[in-house]
């Protein structure tokens, strides 16, 4: 737990701490803006990923090349994760967050212009912008977590994480139907500068966060030496911890099942779009947008959608989805399709995440948020492939292999839930036992998605 930082001040300052605000500062600046960067973060995301697959299907003519980019954005993710958390522990979370948004800023603007003058190898040089984009993604991740942890009092930190689903899919629905406007009277690589425009005001925007106390900071002296055994010493202790607990072990895997078929939708409606709708941009932006809206739908209904039980049913309901894609040619049948899965999927996501933060114990959060990431990271590196192979043997077999996947998922759900179902949102979690103090004193930074 992070130490109690309103100890030992004065009435007034330890008043201003328990609130979340530095002296002098509008009770309600914090989590605003915080949705704000996320929000943004969202629409610059809802931009960038249906630019980039719509971008890389004209240069290749085949959804396997959208498929490898998220294979590989995915492969970065599981290298960086088990080391962002030291790292940002080493330095300012604002400062890290606002590097981490220039850094996007000029990525997405070196793809743009790879995607203007196309020139020789312009697929690999767009494959190693994502990677670099996968890197520059996490640790920002990580100084966001670090940042709510030490700067937002813990009555409006409940608050905040309810609602950053919310932000960042209306953020990305509204860059969704940003992409179709822009579409009308520019080219690909021209919107995907309206990303480079949303990250460099996301920089500006937390740059201007304040502090409401000084953050704990690790060594910054051969903190990327001692990286790797700190490491390597925490997710040890925690497979340890865990290995037992069959249900914890199949939610951190189910974790992967939202984000997979999440990509397997972003993959896959650009050839849906070149098959039935005569591939305008505009329906790419419209059919995501339907799933955002179930998305969205969802989080409207969560006291009726947190149940244990009602698991395998979400993860189902997804592979049906995927099976309807692939097998009718009828809009009202897709559009149908997707906002059920949109709904089934932010319903499935959500009553992980809180499961996992109640079985962690009090000083595991973080780290248990980074195995969930690295578990998202790793499944997407191993299931990428597989779809994108069959989607390049046809659209139909690529919706089927998703629904195969989603399939294999609700087995797990299924077998999870029924065998020790883990605490959801309305349960309690079980007393953890004591266990003695960290000697080094870290304190785990772990990613908020």
């Amino acid at each position: 737990m992070p130490r109690d930082r309103t100890a030992g001040l004065a009435p007034g300052r330890a008043a201003g701490l328990a609130a979340g605000l530095a002296p002098g500062l509008a009770p309600d600046r914090i989590v605003p803006t915080l949705l704000t960067s996320l929000a943004l973060l969202g629409i610059g995301m809802g931009v960038y990923l249906l630019a980039l697959g719509q971008l890389l299907y004209q240069l290749t003519g085949s959804p396997q090349a959208f498929a490898l980019a998220l294979t590989l954005q995915g492969a970065a993710a599981v290298c960086v994760l088990p080391f962002s958390g030291p790292l940002v522990d080493a330095l300012d979370s604002r400062r890290v967050h606002t590097a981490c948004s220039l850094a996007r800023a000029a990525t997405v603007a070196g793809l743009a212009l790879t995607g203007l003058t196309r020139p020789p190898g312009a697929v690999a040089l767009i494959a190693a912008g994502v990677v670099l984009l996968a890197f520059v993604d996490n640790v920002q991740r990580a100084a966001l977590f670090k940042y709510t942890a030490w700067h937002v009092a813990p009555a409006r930190r409940a608050r905040l994480n309810a609602l950053i689903n919310v932000a960042v899919q209306v953020g990305a629905l509204t860059g969704m139907a940003l992409l179709g406007l822009l579409l009308l009277w520019t080219s690909l690589a021209g919107a995907l500068l309206a990303d480079t425009a949303v990250a460099l005001a996301v920089a500006a925007l937390v740059r201007s966060l304040p502090a409401t106390a000084p953050e704990p900071r690790g060594p910054a002296a051969g903190v990327l030496r001692t990286a790797l055994p700190l490491a390597l010493h925490d997710w040890r202790a925690m497979f340890h911890r865990y290995r037992g607990d069959l249900a914890v072990l199949g939610v951190i895997v189910l974790c992967a099942a939202d984000f997979v078929f999440q990509s397997c939708v972003s993959t896959l409606v650009v050839p849906l779009v070149a098959e039935h709708y005569g591939g305008r941009g505009q329906y790419v932006s419209l059919l995501e947008a339907v799933f955002a809206l179930g998305m969205i739908a969802s989080s409207f209904f969560t006291r009726h959608t947190q149940r244990a039980a009602l698991l395998p049913l979400w993860c189902a309901l997804q592979a049906a989805a995927a099976l309807a894609l692939g097998l009718s040619a009828a809009p009202a049948v897709h559009l149908a399709a997707l906002l059920a899965a949109g709904f089934a999927n932010l319903s499935a996501l959500t009553w992980l995440l809180t499961s996992l933060q109640n079985r962690a114990g009090d000083g595991e959060k973080a780290k248990m948020a980074s195995l969930r990431m690295l578990s998202i990271g790793v499944a997407t590196t191993v299931l990428m492939p597989l779809v994108g192979h069959f989607a390049g043997v046809s659209l139909t077999a690529g919706f089927l292999a998703t629904a195969a996947v989603m399939l294999a998922f609700t087995a797990l759900a299924a077998a999870s839930t029924t065998r020790r179902p883990a605490p959801g949102p309305t349960e309690s979690a079980p007393p953890e036992p004591a266990r003695r103090p960290r000697v080094h004193g870290r304190r785990g930074a772990g990613p908020v998605r």
